[in-house]
């Protein structure tokens, strides 16, 4: 009676391992097989990875992609794209600028295949004060006295230590920039790989 047990055990183990779902995609809100979306989504995150954006939430079943504020690019940094225009390369060199980039992914009608995307880059400038040393005593405590931790000793030149940022708005030339590559890459993607 035992072996009748175990035989069917072994059966019942064998016959009903094809009944898992370890094959099966994961179910996304966007559907099983939407691979537009996918298409969407891989791209954003090729094109923001090109441009050295690090990504801090990317949130699938909201199409949301943001990244970690950036420091701009400075003249010398010729491998850096983040700069859109001379201007930009500029101001990123004479003042700490960050870019901060949201990417959003929505369907074009509802129920229907085709997606946008909604890119913002949103900058920022550091409004750090420098310290300026205006007298002998200053100096001194600056660069000499031993005693005094570096931060201690910058704390009254220049105002409070602490980081601060001032908006400077949008930047509209970089955020085309993305969306059209978003869109060329994701085209690229649907066309190569078709399903």
């Amino acid at each position: 009676m035992k072996s009748i047990n175990v035989i069917l055990f072994l059966l019942m183990g064998f016959f009903g391992a094809g009944c898992g779902s370890a094959g099966r995609p994961a179910m996304s809100p966007h559907g099983v097989d939407d691979e537009n979306f996918n298409a969407m989504w891989d791209a954003a995150t090729e094109v923001l990875g090109k441009y050295r954006f690090t990504i801090d939430r990317a949130d699938r079943r909201a199409g949301v992609i943001t990244t970690f504020p950036m420091t701009g690019r400075h003249w010398f940094e010729f491998w850096r794209k983040d700069a859109a225009t001379p201007r930009d390369v500029t101001e990123g060199t004479l003042q700490t600028i960050y870019r901060r980039v949201t990417v959003n992914i929505r369907r074009k009608e509802a129920g229907g295949k085709e997606y946008l995307v909604a890119v913002q880059v949103h900058t920022t400038r550091s409004d750090l004060p420098n310290p300026q040393v205006t007298s002998t005593s200053e100096a001194y405590n600056l660069f000499l006295n031993p005693d005094m931790p570096r931060s201690a000793s910058l704390t009254g030149l220049g105002g409070p230590s602490g980081s601060k940022s001032v908006p400077l708005g949008r930047d509209e030339n970089l955020e085309e920039i993305l969306r059209q590559q978003i869109h060329q890459l994701a085209a690229k993607k649907l066309t190569i790989f078709p399903r």
